[in-house]
């Protein structure tokens, strides 16, 4: 198994609190939490090889957020409600896992889905975006997303280290690719969204065709490439000659 640790971590005043108090969510200021709230998150990975041409995901979701103030007199914790990756449908993703109060679905990049949360955007896909990948990147065109999201963020949501435990796992999938880094973002209680870049299964050989397309060979390979085929092409004739 190898586990490896990337993060995002910037931060800006944010505005969440009001809802919590209508929904009988109760807390204690500490001291120390003079500012304003800032928003931030981390997702650690995990890929295991099974040998077998498929590799086991998983997904721990940090919320390094710290609580604060919305300028005012309202204190605010920011919470992680839902997340998101890009997915390419042949990429092999199956059994696709989520920790108890969440859930997972398929959704399209443009088109709102109220039930789930999902408001259509994918972050990564702005070129003002820090984990923007360019515009030849397959996470720059691609349409779908795979998207974790509780109903209930109060319960279930992703605090941070405030009121206890700021981090969640039990995401994950199978996939028939190994890892490559690629954008996720986060959405927050409230709040808007940010993005990051945990693996994602489009490394290795072969590449997803929806994700790669033909190689082209560069002059001096291809010219190589015909100088091999005239080559053989002569040595078979020679043969052929000699029998």
């Amino acid at each position: 198994m190898r586990n490896k640790k990337v993060h995002l971590l910037h931060a800006s005043p944010l505005v969440l609190f009001g809802a919590l108090a209508s929904a009988g969510f109760t807390t204690t200021v500490h001291a120390g939490f003079g500012g304003p709230a800032i928003q931030a998150s981390h997702v650690s990975d995990s890929v295991t090889d099974n040998l077998n041409g498929t590799f086991d995901y998983g997904y721990t979701v940090h919320n390094d957020g710290v609580p604060g103030f919305d300028g005012g007199e309202n204190f605010i914790e920011p919470i992680i409600r839902d997340w998101e990756l890009p997915y390419f449908g042949d990429a092999g993703i199956t059994d696709i896992i989520s920790p108890v109060g969440w859930d997972w679905a398929i959704e399209t990049i443009g088109t709102e889905n109220l039930a789930t949360g999902w408001e259509g955007v994918a972050a990564w896909q702005d070129p003002s975006d820090p984990f923007y990948f360019g515009d030849d990147s397959p996470f720059t065109d691609v349409t779908q997303v795979l998207h974790w999201y509780t109903n209930d963020p109060i319960l279930f949501g992703i605090y941070t280290g405030f009121e206890g435990i700021n981090f969640l796992g039990g995401f994950g999938f199978t996939a028939a690719f190994d890892e490559t880094a690629a954008p996720y973002q986060a959405s927050w209680f409230n709040l808007p969204i940010q993005s990051g870049d945990p693996a994602f299964p489009l490394g290795g050989i072969p590449a997803s065709p929806s994700a790669v397309g033909p190689t082209i060979p560069e002059p001096e390979t291809l010219a190589l490439m015909t100088f091999g085929l005239v080559g053989w092409s002569a040595a078979r004739k020679k043969r052929k000659t000699d029998n």
